[in-house]
């Protein structure tokens, strides 16, 4: 079923409904329908990344029902609306979908929003599954589950892409650049920096940007000062990419290491041909020759016409383990619901790779890929 949408203005509406699913209540309906609410931003800083994040999502949900997965007539409704990376919008609408009676969330494509929701989850009792937020420490089952392995977990995506570089390049020096008022990328600065450090490079400086930041003109001319081997980017990967972009029209040679953020082809368009050698993990490729992503892949493309990227495989993924635990139990009531989440030991993802659950956090232990942007605006694997 296509996706309805709550206006922020309205949620404060929906909490003052008094016919509604309280903790533990029925969230299911007389023709079989179980709602599930989305908050994520497809407008604001983040969009790159929560516009993919709503169709792996509606992908899923379709999949579900023409399938028949659920059982005894049961379908999926997605309902989302634009959080825009804001936490105050992210609460009003995670209050509405409470008190609406809504039977589990998907939430927190960006850190910010997570932090600021992670105390009502657990008040509310209302099962939710982070996408994307990478922020430690948020998962507390039986309610608040994370479906995304954490980049920054010792021996994962950050500390690899660190030693596989330093193995190939051998920098001596670096400059770290972190959006400061993203608590994820923060903590994701210190893995980075640990990891630099742990193979004997100097971090020169770093270099604290924002959010809201659109010009990085002296951003860049403090990393050219600075005189590095390697810049290592915590940022939002809008904000990476006119980094880059910045630094290389001031003609910086240096080597460019990023998140994931940094993967998807709006965050190319932003940089341009400057992109060009930016080195980052990868977690998902629609190139991965396995079953599960082919079919992912053909579907995305059929609904959208283009590839998924790892943040539409992110929405994806959380949508399937919340399936997984209605078909287990195929229950209505969100407590027995969130008993059954927490029974999941692992699952699949659409990457091929199966995931372990630790704790309502998902454990990756394969390693990772790396790509490459080409100037031309494809990927390549690296090294």
């Amino acid at each position: 079923m296509r996706r309805a949408r709550i206006p922020v203005a309205l949620a404060s509406a929906l909490i003052m409904l008094s016919a509604c699913a309280s903790n533990g209540g029925d969230s299911g309906s007389d023709d079989g329908v179980l709602r599930i609410g989305l908050i994520n931003p497809v407008t604001g800083a983040a969009s790159f990344a929560g516009i993919p994040v709503q169709r792996g999502t509606q992908i899923a949900v379709d999949e579900i029902n023409s399938s028949g997965y659920l059982g005894n007539g049961r379908r999926l409704e997605l309902t989302s609306d634009d959080s825009a990376g804001d936490p105050a919008k992210a609460i009003a609408q995670f209050r509405g979908y409470d008190s609406a009676g809504y039977l589990a969330v998907v939430c927190c494509t960006v850190s910010t929003e997570a932090g600021s929701l992670g105390p009502l989850i657990k008040k509310a009792g209302l099962p939710t599954v982070v996408n994307g937020a990478t922020l430690p420490g948020l998962s507390a089952p039986p309610y608040l589950y994370r479906t995304i392995a954490l980049p920054s977990s010792p021996g994962g995506m950050y500390d690899q892409l660190i030693d596989a570089a330093a193995a190939q390049y051998a920098p001596k020096t670096a400059v770290l650049a972190v959006t400061a008022d993203n608590g994820g990328q923060v903590d994701d600065g210190k893995i980075w920096a640990a990891a630099l450090e742990r193979n004997g490079v100097d971090i020169l400086q770093t270099i604290d940007t924002f959010t809201s930041d659109t010009d990085f003109s002296a951003t860049a001319t403090k990393v050219i000062n600075a005189k590095p081997d390697v810049l290592v980017e915590s940022m939002l990967g809008s904000k990476s990419a006119l980094l880059t972009k910045a630094l290389r029209d001031r003609g910086f040679q240096g080597r460019i290491l990023s998140s994931y953020g940094v993967a998807t082809a709006p965050i190319f368009k932003a940089g341009g041909s400057a992109m060009a050698g930016t080195i980052f993990p990868i977690p998902f490729t629609p190139l991965a020759d396995n079953d599960a992503t082919r079919k992912f892949v053909n579907l995305f493309k059929q609904a959208y016409g283009v590839e998924p990227d790892l943040f539409a495989a992110q929405g994806y993924n959380a949508v399937r383990f919340i399936a997984e635990g209605i078909k287990k139990t195929g229950t209505t009531d969100r407590a027995t619901l969130a008993k059954a989440l927490s029974e999941i030991q692992s699952f699949q993802s659409v990457s091929g790779s199966t995931y372990t659950m630790q704790n309502g956090q998902a454990v990756l232990s394969d390693k990772v890929g790396f790509l490459q942007w080409n100037a031309d605006g494809t990927q390549r694997l690296w090294p």
